[in-house]
C-alpha cells in the first residue's frame, strides 16, 4: 500500500505524459537470445537492433529485427567477455559505432572494467556470421573503488560515456569517448554527481522474493537518444525518462525525471534502447519467453517531439 501511495504522490508532481503505454513488439523464444542484457538501435541498418547476452557468453553481438528474430552474429575478435552488461550505438566521424560495456561486477571484486568500440558492419538481411576486430578498447576503474554497473549511454555532444552504478548510493560517472593513447592505459571514471531521483526500495521491499521489489531502484540499462535531449534509465520495476534542456548538464537533467513509467511484469528487465529516429524505445528481458516491449514517445505538448 505504501508503494501505491508513493506512486500516486509522484504522479501528481509530474508533467503531462510524454509516453504511451508499453505494447508487445515481439515475444522472443530463440535460445540464443535467452539472456538479453543490452539493446541498441543500428545506425547503419534500418530496422535492426544489436543485443548481447549476459556473462559468461561468447564475445559476440547479435542482430535482431523488429520481430525479435535473430538475423546475424557479430563475433568480436581477440576479446573475452567478462561481464557484458550494456551496449550503445552512435555516429561519430561519419561512421556508425557500437560500444560494448564490459562493466558488470556482481561480487565487487574487479580491479578494472572495459569498454570496447567496434565499427558497425552492414548487414545484407540474410542470416550470417560476421567478425570484426575492435577499433579500440579502454580499460578503466572508479576512483572510489569497485562498482557493479549495468547502465551505459553515449552523449556525443560532450564526447562522453555515461555510467550509472547499479546499487545505492547511485551516482553518474563519466569517461571520455576517445581511443586510449596507449593500450596499457587505465582511465579513471569521473563521478559527476549523485543520482537521487530514482527511489530505492524500503525495508519491506528489500525482503520481498521478487527482484522487481528488492531491486526496484537498481539501474539495469540506459540510453540517450540521437538528439542528445532524452535519456531513459531502466530498473527491474520502472523506466525513467529524463530530458536535458538547453543549458542543462546531465547531472541537472537526471535530478528531475520527466516521467516514471511502471513496467508490466517482466522476467528480468535489463535492456533498453531508443529507436534510431527517437520515436520510441524498446525494453528487453532475460529468460525465455522474453517479451520485447515498445514504448512510444507522444508528440502531445511537444515535450518529447523530434
Amino acid at each position: 500500500m505504501a508503494l501505491l501511495f508513493s506512486s500516486l504522490a509522484w504522479a501528481q508532481d509530474t508533467p503531462p505524459r510524454p509516453l504511451g503505454e508499453p505494447s508487445l513488439q515481439a515475444l522472443i523464444t530463440d535460445p540464443a537470445l535467452n539472456e538479453i542484457s543490452g539493446i541498441a538501435a543500428s545506425r547503419r541498418n534500418d530496422g535492426i537492433y544489436w543485443v548481447h547476452g549476459d556473462a559468461p557468453r561468447p564475445a559476440e553481438l547479435l542482430a535482431i529485427n523488429a520481430k525479435g528474430t535473430l538475423i546475424a552474429r557479430l563475433r568480436i575478435e581477440g576479446v573475452r567477455a567478462v561481464d557484458w552488461e550494456d551496449i550503445a550505438s552512435y555516429r561519430k566521424d561519419g561512421k556508425a559505432w557500437l560500444l560494448i560495456g564490459d562493466i558488470g561486477d556482481n561480487n565487487g571484486s574487479r580491479t578494472h572494467y572495459e569498454v570496447i568500440a567496434v565499427e558497425e558492419p552492414e548487414i545484407d538481411g540474410k542470416i550470417s556470421t560476421l567478425s570484426v576486430k575492435p577499433a579500440w578498447r579502454l580499460r578503466f576503474h572508479y576512483a572510489d573503488g569497485a562498482h557493479d554497473c549495468e547502465a551505459m549511454a553515449i552523449d556525443t555532444a560532450s564526447n562522453a560515456i555515461l555510467l550509472i552504478n547499479k546499487h545505492a548510493p547511485l551516482a553518474i560517472h563519466s569517461l571520455a569517448l576517445d581511443p586510449p593513447r596507449h593500450t596499457a592505459e587505465v582511465a579513471t571514471a569521473i563521478q559527476l554527481g549523485a543520482l537521487e531521483s530514482i527511489p530505492q526500495p524500503d525495508a519491506d521491499e528489500r525482503l520481498a522474493r521478487f527482484p522487481a521489489a528488492r531491486f526496484g531502484g537498481s539501474p539495469t540499462g540506459m540510453d540517450i537518444d540521437a538528439s542528445g535531449r532524452l535519456a531513459v534509465v531502466l530498473t527491474y520495476r520502472d523506466a525513467w525518462l529524463f530530458e536535458r534542456r538547453a543549458g542543462m548538464s546531465w547531472v541537472e537533467a537526471f535530478g528531475k525525471p520527466l516521467q516514471r513509467l511502471p513496467l508490466p511484469p517482466l522476467p528480468q528487465a535489463e535492456a533498453i534502447g531508443f529507436s534510431a529516429d527517437s520515436r520510441y524505445f524498446l525494453i528487453g528481458s532475460e529468460n525465455l519467453p522474453a517479451p520485447l516491449l515498445r514504448v512510444d514517445l507522444s508528440t502531445e505538448g511537444g515535450s518529447a517531439e523530434h
